[in-house]
């Protein structure tokens, strides 16, 4: 419940914001990857029971993260209804994160491929790294897949972390 609260309130922050820029139709470099950056307060509902942030609180945070990058860029190019589908996901855990902790979650995109977007994400508790996730996602609408293009994504853009992740990834399938 309380991640549906921080997203409404993520949104309609977001929507005022949108509405006070100028809107010109195309995204440069500078735009896509501009990393998007949160803070949570870690609250009673957000624990698990060991009494740590679990999981999936993490993969919340993401997707708060990459949603508000979505419609912002969606925003600026007047495109509507355009979502996106989480295809792969990981998140290496370094140190608990505990009860009333401020965390700070930065995402970035790292790059594309004809097909998917990948977004690297940062989790910090008073300039102390926490965990680091990676996040493959594919970009739909109504009528169905798009690639990246539909936000100004052309050719593609991999750096050597995203041809590592797809090569581990790749061999866990062929298991």
């Amino acid at each position: 419940m309380n991640m549906l609260i921080r997203f409404f309130i993520m949104m309609a922050l977001l929507k005022s914001q949108l509405k006070q820029q100028e809107q010109s139709r195309s995204i440069d470099q500078e735009q896509l990857f501009a990393p998007i950056e949160r803070q949570y307060r870690i609250l009673p509902h957000d624990m698990g029971f060991r009494n740590h942030l679990p999981n999936y609180r993490y993969l919340s945070f993401i997707e708060l993260n990459i949603t508000s990058w979505l419609t912002q860029l969606s925003h600026h190019k007047g495109i509507s209804g355009l979502m996106w589908i989480i295809s792969m996901q990981e998140v290496v855990y370094l140190k608990e994160v505990k009860l009333l902790d401020k965390l700070q979650v930065k995402s970035k995109l790292e790059g594309w491929d004809e097909k998917y977007g990948y977004f690297q994400h940062y989790f910090f508790v008073k300039n102390t790294l926490m965990a680091i996730g990676m996040t493959k996602f594919i970009l739909i609408d109504k009528s169905g897949k798009q690639s990246p293009e539909v936000l100004d994504m052309q050719d593609t853009h991999i750096s050597p972390v995203i041809e590592t992740w797809n090569q581990h990834q790749t061999a866990i399938k062929s298991q």
